[in-house]
C-alpha cells in the first residue's frame, strides 16, 4: 500500500488519534497499540499509520455523517482508555472534537461520558454504532 491510498478524511481520523495520545504529553505504549489496531479494523496498516504522523499536512475533517462522527469519537474513547487512566486533557480533547462534530454543547459532555464508559467496558464498536441507530 501507501499513503496516497488513504482518504483525507482517514488522515484526518488518524491525527486526531495521534493528538489525543499527545495530550498528556506522552504516549503509552498501549497508546500506541490500539492506535495501530484501529488501523487494522480500518484497513490501514502500521507503515501507513507511521507515515500519517510523521508527515501530517493535514486539516480536521469533519465525517458527513452520524455514524461516522460516532465511530471517529468512539475510537478516540478507546484509545483514551488505552493506557487504563483517563486524563482531564484526553476528557476535554473528546469534548472539543464532539462539539467540532456539531453535536449540541449541551449534549457534548454526556455524549463524552457515554463513549467513553462504553470504552472502559470494552464493548465492540459495531455493538455502539447498532446502539447509535436505535436513535437516529
Amino acid at each position: 500500500m501507501g499513503i496516497t491510498n488513504i482518504t483525507p478524511s482517514i488522515k484526518s481520523h488518524f491525527l486526531n488519534l495521534y493528538n489525543l495520545a499527545l495530550s498528556d504529553n506522552t504516549i503509552d505504549a498501549s497508546e500506541l497499540e490500539l492506535l495501530y489496531k484501529i488501523g487494522l479494523e480500518k484497513g490501514i496498516d502500521k507503515e501507513e499509520i507511521n507515515e500519517i504522523v510523521l508527515s501530517p499536512g493535514t486539516t480536521i475533517i469533519i465525517p458527513n455523517n452520524i455514524e461516522e462522527k460516532i465511530s471517529n469519537l468512539y475510537d478516540l474513547a478507546r484509545l483514551a482508555w488505552a493506557d487504563e487512566e483517563i486524563k482531564v486533557e484526553e476528557i476535554e480533547l473528546i469534548k472539543k472534537f464532539c462539539s467540532k462534530y456539531g453535536f449540541l454543547d449541551e449534549n457534548v459532555s454526556d455524549i463524552a461520558k457515554y463513549l467513553l464508559e462504553k470504552a472502559k467496558e470494552n464493548t465492540p464498536p459495531e455493538e455502539i454504532l447498532i446502539q447509535i441507530r436505535k436513535f437516529i
